[in-house]
């Protein structure tokens, strides 16, 4: 997706570039131990230090591992027509829902914790909605704690044929969520082929990076599925304060993950996610919608995209409010402009709320119609006869009207339609019975809700899918005692 306005002049990106090359080369990473990808980085030629866990990362590797790293590549997905190519074809962009919130909003504003029967009905309504692409998993609370991440998983297998997006909780359990989703892809042949899901791999900001998530690179980059690295400082209190500095140590942080995951595989598919938060300096809260946070994500990504070539993944909508209300609305509506005018090219975060622990059906729903608009927002114009209007312009005489027209009766079909926001005058909104925004969207939500999902699991795929779960609970409660 292109920018459609620039943070940067081409001279500061190259300024910029040449400092993240520097962290890597000369300050480097440190890593826990991992024995299986240790041997990997030093025949790529990167300088480690298994003593210390220090990884620096030379200029030429680190421009041979970009230059490896694919510009293109799918999100697969059970059902063929929801793949989707990275970068969108055409411009624009694509969209998820919350990850790992563990709170649920109910409609009528009950807050509690979310269960395994929420995140199937999370799933199911989130393949109702067209502006949404793709779906993580919620983190539910009466799932097993050793296999939460597999419990999550399935219910969301169960009820979307839509793209998964996979944040596993234990490096142990990656080979179970790997075979979901062969599963899932019809066996791991077809996985690498049609990659049905994508992991979250995670730096501990700053420079820092786990077992865990060494083991999601090697895991994922083995069987071919996109790795969407996430770097998530606080700037002013994991970062530096000021953006640029953050920027500088968020894309040292990602370019280490691209590099690492081309040494196990070249050609390993990645998105790079520069999801910055802003600290509030009087509570030590991390904020997603601070005018800070909302500038310095949507420079990072406009500096990655310029500067290597990656998609990018960030967050596009949510609030540091706790519930739906007005400054909800604000936050997110100034966060999405933000980012799709940055040329961002996955919208994150649809539905959820108090910074993203936690979620809301009726808030998801709301999204699904900004994302809507922001979509035409960033849509281009096609310069041709049809939208110059000129012989329309020609026939229409000074002082009269277009609505009359043929290029308008062909056109106005184009146009968005409301799905639930209210755009009536004030007389007619009070002869309706002033019906409130909360109420459109719950009279929405249960029609959904109501209806077959028809993307859900064959009885055989569901059955498949449960009995990698016994398995999971099976090994993993016995390597938990």
């Amino acid at each position: 997706m292109v920018a459609l306005f620039s943070y940067f002049s081409d001279s500061e990106i190259e300024s910029i570039k040449s400092e993240v090359f520097r962290v890597l080369a000369e300050d480097g990473v440190k890593l826990d131990p991992h024995p299986q990808l240790f041997p990997l980085l030093t025949k790529a030629g990167y300088q480690l230090d298994e003593a210390s866990g220090m990884l620096k990362i030379p200029v030429d590797r680190m421009k041979a591992a970009l230059d490896a790293a694919p510009k293109e590549f799918v999100l697969g997905a059970r059902s063929e027509n929801r793949v989707l190519p990275l970068p969108k074809p055409g411009g624009g962009f694509y969209s998820r829902t919350c990850t790992g919130g563990h709170a649920w909003i109910e409609p009528d504003g009950t807050y509690r914790r979310v269960t395994l029967d929420d995140v199937g009905k999370w799933s199911r309504l989130t393949n109702a909605l067209d502006e949404i692409s793709f779906v993580p998993f919620l983190f539910a609370d009466d799932a097993p704690v050793y296999s939460a991440d597999v419990h999550s998983m399935v219910q969301v297998m169960k009820n979307t044929d839509k793209h998964v997006w996979v944040q596993p909780y234990e490096a142990k359990n990656m080979d179970y969520l790997v075979e979901l989703g062969a599963v899932a892809a019809g066996g791991k042949d077809k996985l690498k082929k049609n990659p049905v899901m994508s992991f979250i791999a995670c730096s501990l900001t700053p420079r820092v990076f786990k077992h865990m998530d060494l083991e999601i690179v090697y895991k994922a980059a083995l069987v071919g599925a996109p790795i969407q690295a996430c770097s998530l400082p606080g700037a002013g209190a994991t970062s530096p304060v000021t953006g640029i500095g953050t920027i500088i140590l968020v894309a040292a942080e990602l370019l280490a993950m691209v590099a690492m995951a081309q040494a196990v595989q070249p050609g390993s598919p990645v998105v790079a996610c520069p999801i910055i938060f802003s600290t509030d300096m009087r509570s030590g809260r991390s904020l997603q919608s601070s005018a800070e946070a909302i500038r310095n994500g949507s420079a990072a990504v406009q500096f990655i995209k310029k500067a290597f070539g990656l998609p990018t993944h960030n967050y596009g909508l949510g609030s540091d409010a706790a519930a739906m209300g007005q400054q909800t609305m604000a936050e997110r509506a100034m966060l999405l402009t933000a980012k799709v005018m940055s040329g961002q090219d996955i919208i994150g975060g649809a539905g959820q709320l108090e910074v993203a622990v936690a979620v809301s059906p009726l808030q998801l729903i709301a999204d699904n119609e900004l994302l809507a608009m922001a979509r035409v927002l960033v849509s281009p114009f096609n310069i041709d006869d049809n939208e110059m209007a000129m012989a329309t312009i020609k026939k229409v005489e000074p002082g009269k009207e277009f609505i009359s027209q043929a290029h308008t009766a062909k056109n106005c079909r184009k146009l968005l339609p409301q799905r639930n926001f209210n755009r009536m005058t004030m007389t007619a909104w009070q002869n309706a019975g002033s019906p409130d925004l909360n109420e459109a969207l719950l009279a929405d939500y249960n029609k959904i809700m109501s209806e077959p999902n028809e993307g859900a699991a064959s009885p055989d795929l569901a059955k498949a899918l449960d009995d990698v779960v016994k398995s999971a609970d099976a090994a993993l409660k016995a390597a938990a005692k």
